[in-house]
Parts: structure tokens; sequence; C-alpha cells
């Protein structure tokens, strides 16, 4: 009996903190007011492929680093545009440079602004990415369907840091630049296209551009 008090004691504590925490954190990240349509960033990480010569997720991990160009349409949904690159290593072969550019449709969990009057409104949120991609590696151009999934937070002042895993998966099964290394005649291990796969897990960090324009009525 007489460690309810105490416990009633800490726990109060606890709610004290949390709260002024909650505040604090509101506080130091003021985000500007004015909406922007889009960001500029580069990111930076790594990448591994799957194929011929690796079947492992996160195996033979290489750098990968890049810049991008993300076009908010509301704030649930994005339009993104980055260049990357890096290269691609496996169990019996060397290293093969890979340049890639995505275009992709992104879709955010929660609406991605600090708006404390609407309940899915956060300053950061899970999203899901789907989209194409073009692979440029030994003199050859190949498409590919890229997605993906990643996480993004505001920091505030316009800046922005986010967290991504995405993948390519190719119409073609010559990643590893060299014919001698790709199965024509079955599986590739990975998957039923016998195609190559790229992954890339990154983190960027942007910048907000582009402001939009104010939709207020103004006074005559």
């Amino acid at each position: 009996m007489k460690l309810r008090p105490i416990r009633l004691l800490i726990l109060c504590i606890l709610a004290f903190n949390t709260i002024g925490l909650n505040a604090q954190v509101f506080d130091d990240i003021k985000l500007d007011k004015t909406d922007y349509k889009a960001e500029i960033g580069i990111s930076g990480g790594c990448g591994y492929y799957l194929g011929d010569a690796n079947n492992k997720l996160f195996n033979n991990l290489q750098a990968a680093n890049g810049a991008f160009f993300r076009y908010r349409v509301d704030n649930r949904i994005a339009i993104k545009a980055d260049i990357l690159g890096t290269v691609v290593s496996g169990d019996s072969f060397s290293q093969n440079s890979v340049l890639t550019s995505d275009l992709v449709l992104e879709y955010n969990f929660f609406e991605l602004e600090q708006n404390p009057y609407k309940r899915m409104s956060k300053i950061y949120s899970p999203y899901l990415m789907f989209g194409g991609s073009f692979l440029n590696y030994s003199y050859v151009l190949n498409p590919g369907l890229t997605f993906g999934l990643g996480m993004k937070l505001k920091l505030g002042n316009r800046w922005n840091i986010n967290l991504q895993w995405s993948n390519r998966l190719l119409f073609a099964d010559n990643l590893e630049g060299n014919s001698k290394y790709n199965n024509t005649n079955g599986l590739n291990g990975f998957n039923v296209f016998n195609n190559d796969l790229l992954s890339t897990l990154t983190v960027g960090i942007s910048l907000d551009v582009w402001k939009k324009e104010c939709d207020c009525i103004k006074a005559k």
C-alpha cells in the first residue's frame, strides 16, 4: 500500500516529462510556415544485386550515391525522379558499374506536415513507391520495374530526411556485364522471370523548393 503514492508520483513525473519533451520537440522543429511544392536532395548508402552470381539479400554490398527531385502532388502523394550510381559484385565476378534513373510514385501513409488540428497529420511517415527505371551498364541501357518502401521525416527549416530501400527488377538477365554468368537455359536462382534485380538502401537529405502560391483570400 505504501508503494502506491510512489508509483503515482513516478507516473506523474514521466507524464510531465513526456508532455514537456513533446512540446520541446515541436518547439525545436519549427517548420517553415511557407508551403513548398518540391524537394531537391542527395542520397548515399549501399547497393547489391540478385542474379546468377548472387542469390542472397544484402550480400556483396557496394557503395551507392545519387541525387533526386521530388514533386509533392499533395501531403500523401509525391512523384520522384532520381539518378543513382553503384556497382554490382558477385561471388564469381569482380565489379560492374551501374547508373540508374528512376521515376516513381510515392504514397505516404500519413499526411506529411505539421498540423496539430489534423488527426492524420505527422512530421514523419512511412511510404511505398512504385514506378519504372532505366539502368545503364556495360554500354547497354535496359528498362526495369522499381518498387520499395521507406520512411520520411521533416527536420524543420525546409529540411527533410528519408531512409529508403528500393528494388529494380530488370527486363534482362545481363547485369553482370558478361554473358558467361548469364543462365539462359533456366532460372538464375532468384525469380521465375530469370531476370536480375538491383537493390539499394540509402539515406537521403533534401531541401524544400518551389514555393506554393497563397490560396488565401486577400483583403481589398
